[in-house]
């Protein structure tokens, strides 16, 4: 097939990514390369995972029989979805979490009640420096003060 416009390129075959792939790898084996790390959890899971994949539904009964539930439509019924809600809900780790979600909730709404800005000190603040009062040396001076003092 050919599309106009398009230039003539040669084609390109596995054999050939291979050996550009290897020449690429030897040409920056002298030089610093990235790397990652996988955790010895993160390796753990996937073991399992893959071990999970294998094990035969035999092997345990209850395998197919929550897979028929599934595909039944058991767990869509509410009753069930609020029963297993309510035992995930129970749990320790989840109960920390809602409450660390309620605290940071009730933080959120008391901070909407507090204004962004103060205008009074705004307004307090524009009017000093129309009177150039942090021109004065003193206020500079003490001004500086203020900032070492926070610094040490």
């Amino acid at each position: 097939m050919r599309i106009d416009g398009v230039p003539n390129q040669p084609k390109v075959t596995q054999t050939n990514q291979r050996g550009d792939a290897a020449r690429a790898k030897q040409a920056g084996a002298g030089r610093g390369s990235d790397s990652v790390e996988i955790s010895q959890s993160a390796q753990d899971i996937s073991e399992l995972a893959e071990a999970a994949k294998t094990v035969p539904d035999g092997l345990n009964p209850r395998i197919g029989e929550i897979k028929e539930k599934v595909q039944s439509g058991h767990y869509n019924q509410r009753e069930v979805i609020e029963e297993v809600a309510g035992s995930v809900m129970e749990s320790s780790c989840v109960r920390e979490v809602v409450g660390e979600i309620a605290e940071v909730r009730s933080a959120q709404r008391s901070m909407a009640n507090v204004p962004d800005t103060r205008a009074d000190v705004v307004r307090d603040a524009q009017q000093k420096v129309a009177a150039k009062f942090y021109d004065e040396p003193e206020v500079q001076q003490g001004t500086a003060q203020k900032f070492l003092d926070e610094m040490v």
